[in-house]
This record gives structure tokens, C-alpha cells and sequence, in this order.
């Protein structure tokens, strides 16, 4: 009979025990979890600030074209320099001639360098440009984005319009041909038929 009572008395507590024990063990697996998560978290931001701050860095892109061994479009950092693209662009070919051609000049975004062949009809200006003419003209075959953008109605927006028409059919034959260039009609053309040239 003492037994049964001792028993009776035991069990419950013994069962209030093992629920409160369970408890407590649960708690403090939630807690260490929380305090992983938060580390990890911490750790994932300070990582994506870091991949932010590295891919924040401004980048120019350049066309490197005409007497080049390997022409294309390359990316510099900011204060790069005509001789690092053609260096990039795999250097010059025996036949180019780039006495005219200013390699020390800082590198621009969407610049397009032009190196011609010895003999090619092409006028570079004393900066360096192949875009101006020694009449002060603008070349339209070989002029810049910047450059294109000095006309008078050409703003970005077209000027990118008319080099990318540039070098998906080549030179323009004749000034005229400017006119089928997207986004340039023939008032436009009128306004600055004086102020360019393809020579």
C-alpha cells in the first residue's frame, strides 16, 4: 500500500521533470540557433558590401580598330591611356602608321581608337583625333562619339546611333549618307552639311 503511494506521489513529478528539462533544452537550442543565424546573416552583408564596393569601380569601354592585330571593344579603369588599349588590342601591325596618333591621351567611354596603314587618307588632328579635319570640319568616318556630339542637333543618343551605323555597314561613301542613320532627318543633316566631311 506504501508503495502504491509513493509511486502515485513519484510519477508526476518525475513527469513535470522531464517536461520542464525538455523545455529548458529547447530554448536554448532556439537561442544558440538565432545567435548562428544573426552571425551568418552579419557575415552575408558585410560579404555583399564588400563584392558592392568592388564592382562599383567605373569602367570605360573603348573600340580599338584599323591597324591593330586583334580589334575590339575593351574595358579600362578610369586614367587608362590610348598605348594601354592598343597594348590590350594585342599591339600594332608592321604596316600601321600612328606618328599622327597621340598614345599618351586619357581614354574616354565609348571612344573609338583608329590606327590607319601607311598610305590610308586619313587626318588626324594635332591632338590626336581622327575626327577633325584640318579645315576644323568633322570627320564623320572616323569622329568619336564626343566628337559627333560637338554638332550642332547631335547629342548622345545620336551620335552613339551614328558610329554604331558606322560600324555595322562602314565608311560613309559620301556626307549625304548620314541622312539613314536612324533619328536623323534631313533638317538635321542641313544643319551641320557644312560642319562635316568623310576625308
Amino acid at each position: 500500500m506504501k508503495e502504491r503511494m509513493i509511486w502515485s506521489v513519484a510519477l508526476p513529478i518525475a513527469a513535470m521533470l522531464c517536461l520542464c528539462g525538455c523545455g529548458t533544452k529547447s530554448y536554448l537550442q532556439t537561442e544558440e540557433t538565432e545567435d548562428v543565424s544573426e552571425a551568418e546573416a552579419s557575415q552575408q552583408a558585410e560579404a555583399n558590401e564588400a563584392d558592392g564596393s568592388e564592382t562599383s569601380s567605373a569602367q570605360l569601354y573603348v573600340q580599338v580598330s584599323g591597324a591593330v592585330v586583334c580589334p575590339g571593344v575593351y574595358a579600362f579603369p578610369e586614367g587608362s591611356r590610348v598605348y594601354e588599349a592598343i597594348a590590350r588590342a594585342g599591339g600594332l601591325t608592321e604596316d600601321a602608321y600612328d606618328v599622327e596618333l597621340n598614345q599618351a591621351q586619357l581614354l574616354t567611354d565609348g571612344q573609338k581608337i583608329y590606327v590607319p596603314v601607311v598610305g590610308e587618307a586619313v587626318t588626324v588632328s594635332q591632338n590626336g583625333s581622327a575626327g577633325l579635319s584640318d579645315d576644323g570640319r568633322i570627320n564623320i568616318n572616323t569622329a568619336t562619339v564626343e566628337e559627333l556630339m560637338t554638332l550642332t542637333g547631335i547629342g548622345e543618343t545620336r551620335a552613339k546611333s551614328i558610329v554604331a551605323y558606322r560600324d555595322a555597314h562602314g565608311p560613309f561613301a559620301a556626307p549625304e549618307d548620314l541622312q539613314q542613320v536612324s533619328g536623323i532627318g534631313e533638317s538635321t543633316y542641313r544643319k551641320i552639311a557644312d560642319a562635316i566631311t568623310i576625308y
